[in-house]
């Protein structure tokens, strides 16, 4: 469960950490013709694509003790003032750029060819506020990572106003200012290096390097950032966040791909510019070269016995983990768009693994799913959840094993961080469940047998799923 929750657990909190600190590993493709601009910083030498904002005052400008750096919460006011020493001292994008100076990431920028990590854009654009020179302020540091300002934007206009009485952050995006209280505009934001956006895109040739692969969940990652703000004051706003966060950040997060799909079929490089937008673990599995006379185990690795082609076997496999799960939230917040989705989704990945489809009639399935992804970001923003529906959402989930399972190891994490996330937020919300403790250790063992791909099981993770739906079940 998620640390800071009721229903702690070592296993989310192991694989959580670990993810969070991949993460950190965001290398961005950068057009080897952008022009390069002195900067103050040398590290940050390339232009971005911030060069027409306002100056960035740096994280520096917000460490005060009067303002946010206080070392210890405060209750006088609406926020803390606590939240710059949250950040540097346990939030680890702070530590972003360090990453760029390890040996591991040396290591990646070897086999890329790049000379320094810690001084090369398609880096420093996830890894840093990377801003060009004419927008940085006196106290801009882009060994600061990924500091205030890469959040909340760039503090030149709204810095001395924000404290103010009668400032009202719903209302300063004229000054530059970020709302992340907008669960919608949030989830934007963190997928935009978490799961990639343009310019931002972790390659197949960045995997290939070393790289790893994108995961990502904004309640569960957000959990362990840790949070430096106060939850809402009113109830409305506060109760089931845990879920709406989630829930908003699974449509935001299927709109994204989407998106990229689009943009890499109009990219011109053959029919997609990379293989990102595919199933890593369709391709990258055991492979045993016997039918006969293997073990129950070996069997299990070969996902060949499991997956639901839906046309020729041996074509790319689409990444379906943004789409898996997120199913579930459609079918239940508006099941006339899940029926929808659902249509053109199998559309979708019937063109891509080589069933006959005029490609006018590809272009129009992206096109309708486009369309309904922004329709359902909205959807999913305005819907109420109450303790029925989100104990519905986690039965709907863990009963769906055989489909998650061949649907691939990305979308099992998914389901997984999904029911820790759900869980979460009805015990803190609704309170306890009957059986609540073995049901936490049960989606505690889900998270043991997905902590690596190379060695996850399906079978096995079915009937420890279906355990817990039984038990869900009879609530």
């Amino acid at each position: 469960m998620k640390p800071h929750g009721p229903a702690k657990s070592v296993a989310k909190k192991g694989l959580i950490a670990i993810s969070a600190i991949l993460a950190l590993f965001v290398f961005i493709v950068w057009p080897a013709t952008h022009p390069l601009a002195e900067n103050k910083n040398q590290a940050g030498s390339e232009k971005t694509h911030s060069d027409d904002l306002y100056t960035y005052m740096g994280a520096s400008s917000c460490s005060g003790s009067a303002c946010h750096g206080n070392s210890s919460a405060r209750d006088t006011l609406r926020i803390g003032q606590n939240e710059f020493y949250i950040w540097s001292q346990k939030d680890r994008h702070a530590k972003a750029y360090e990453v760029l100076t390890t040996a591991e990431a040396m290591l990646i920028a070897k086999n890329l060819k790049i000379a320094k990590p810690a001084e090369s854009g398609r880096c420093l654009a996830c890894h840093a506020v990377a801003v060009h020179a004419d927008h940085q302020g006196d106290f801009y540091d882009i060994t600061e990572g990924v500091s205030c300002e890469g959040c909340h934007g760039p503090a030149e206009k709204w810095l001395n106003p924000h404290i103010r009485p009668g400032f009202d952050p719903q209302n300063a995006a004229a000054l530059g200012m970020s709302n992340m209280g907008d669960l919608v505009k949030r989830a934007e934001k963190c997928l935009e290096c978490h799961a990639g956006s343009d310019g931002k895109e972790v390659t197949h040739e960045l995997i290939g390097a070393g790289h790893p692969r994108l995961m990502f969940e904004i309640d569960n990652y957000t959990a362990v950032m840790p949070p430096h703000w106060r939850p809402p004051k009113e109830k409305k706003n506060r109760d089931w966040l845990g879920t709406r966060l989630w829930a908003i950040g699974q449509a935001a997060a299927f709109r994204s791909q989407i998106t990229r799909v689009i943009a890499s079929r109009r990219a011109g490089i053959g029919l997609w510019r990379d293989f990102t937008n595919f199933d890593c673990f369709a391709c990258h599995h055991p492979v045993i070269d016997r039918l006969r006379g293997i073990t129950e185990q070996d069997k299990a690795g070969q996902a060949w016995r499991r997956r639901d082609y839906h046309g020729t076997p041996g074509r790319l496999v689409w990444n379906s983990s943004s789409y898996a799960v997120f199913r579930h939230v459609v079918n239940l917040i508006a099941l006339e768009e899940g029926k929808q989705l659902e249509q053109l989704v199998r559309t979708f990945h019937e063109g891509l693994t080589g069933k006959d489809m005029p490609p006018t009639s590809f272009n129009t399935a992206l096109t309708r799913l486009s369309a309904l992804s922004d329709k359902l970001v909205i959807q999913v923003a305005q819907y109420t959840f109450t303790r029925q529906n989100v104990l519905l959402l986690m039965q709907n989930i863990s009963g769906d094993g055989p489909r998650l399972t061949t649907s691939g190891f990305q979308a099992v994490e998914q389901a997984v961080l999904a029911l820790s996330s759900l869980y979460d937020a009805y015990v803190e919300t609704a309170g306890t469940m009957p059986e609540a403790q073995t049901i936490k250790d049960t989606i505690d063992a889900l998270y043991k047998e997905t902590q690596s791909g190379k060695d996850f099981n399906a079978s096995e993770f079915e009937a420890t799923l279906n355990k817990l739906h039984d038990r869900l079940s009879r609530i």
